[in-house]
């Protein structure tokens, strides 16, 4: 099959985590951590089967978007099966994925959530001896915390494909018959919304003052003026230099590691070389990099982080997602 750019993003918007590391399965099956960013170059060889990799699933500011239930018994698939129908009963789609010992049940997120409400949230439904990610509440650069194998790629122990499975007529099918059409198929999975109870419950525990802190200090605070804000009044709401140092570590004068590798040589900045500082007016730049020279202000950064169009990302912010 041709894999197209389309394919690698759909992919890459559905079940990929953390986006500045990823890691690369070995011929064992285990995994050794990669300590580069996550591309569509390396998604494109892992659906090609070049490599096969997995993705943390916390990412870079403590958020997940999907968890993961993990069974890997003679039982696992009917197990999943059982929890599949348990979420279905309170109105959470999930998806089943054959794996090489059992199955891995995705729950993909309408939204962005800390990793603890995540668990608070649907950890109960995981019977004992499954295992369920994200398996921490914090991640850190030093410790990323859990991963899983992203969909589609070879097991490199077994050298199978394992594709997303349903329940038809006694039995369980694969969703399509080729690659491409189960990437179409993946691309109209619905997603999980979360319960408002679940963050009425915070503002219950901790006040709705310490709520919205909770909120604006682990992700981008989202448009809240309405669809005639403009994107430069948009960048004139955030601090600038505190969103883009959730992604990258910077010293006092501003200074850290490009996260855009592909510029750099061996793919990485191993020298400070991103200047991050306050605009001077509303959707002024407020970065550069003296290698790549190039800069732009807070909404060309994460264009440029998360890989998506400007029209894409603007309605992501409009509608109240977090990043």
């Amino acid at each position: 099959m041709v894999i197209t750019r389309a394919h690698v993003r759909v992919l890459a918007g559905l079940c990929v985590g953390r986006c500045t590391d990823y890691a690369l399965q070995r011929d064992d099956g285990l995994y050794v951590r990669a300590f580069a960013r996550l591309t569509d170059e390396v998604l494109w060889r892992h659906l090609a089967g070049g490599h096969t990799i997995g993705t943390y699933v916390i990412d870079e500011r403590g958020w997940c978007p999907f968890a993961v239930f993990d069974a890997d018994s003679d039982e696992a698939l009917l197990s999943l099966l059982d929890v599949q129908a348990c979420l279905a009963t309170d109105g959470i789609p999930s998806y089943l994925e054959g794996s090489r010992r059992g199955g891995h049940l995705w729950v993909f997120l309408a939204s962005l959530i800390s990793a603890s409400l995540v668990r608070r949230w649907l950890l109960p439904y995981c019977p004992g001896g499954m295992e369920f990610y994200p398996k921490q509440e914090t991640a850190s650069l030093e410790h990323p915390g859990s991963l899983v194998r992203v969909p589609f790629g070879v097991h490199r122990l077994s050298g199978r494909r394992y594709p997303f499975v349903s329940w038809r007529d006694g039995q369980l099918v694969p969703v399509a018959n080729s690659m491409a059409a189960a990437l179409a198929w993946l691309s109209g999975v619905e997603r999980a919304l979360v319960p408002g109870a679940l963050v009425s419950g915070l503002v219950d525990q901790v006040g709705p003052a310490a709520t919205k802190k909770y909120v604006a200090e682990q992700g981008v605070m989202p448009a809240t003026s309405g669809p005639k804000m403009s994107i430069h009044d948009w960048c004139a709401s955030q601090d600038a230099v505190r969103v883009i140092g959730r992604y990258v570590r910077l010293d006092k004068r501003g200074m850290g590691c490009c996260p855009f590798g592909e510029h750099h040589a061996d793919g990485k900045d191993s020298r400070p070389s991103l200047w991050v500082h306050p605009p001077r007016s509303a959707g002024a730049p407020c970065w550069y990099c003296h290698v790549w020279q190039r800069g732009g202000n807070l909404f060309d950064f994460l264009l440029l982080y998360y890989g998506l169009d400007a029209r894409s990302l603007w309605q992501r912010i409009l509608s109240g997602e977090t990043f």
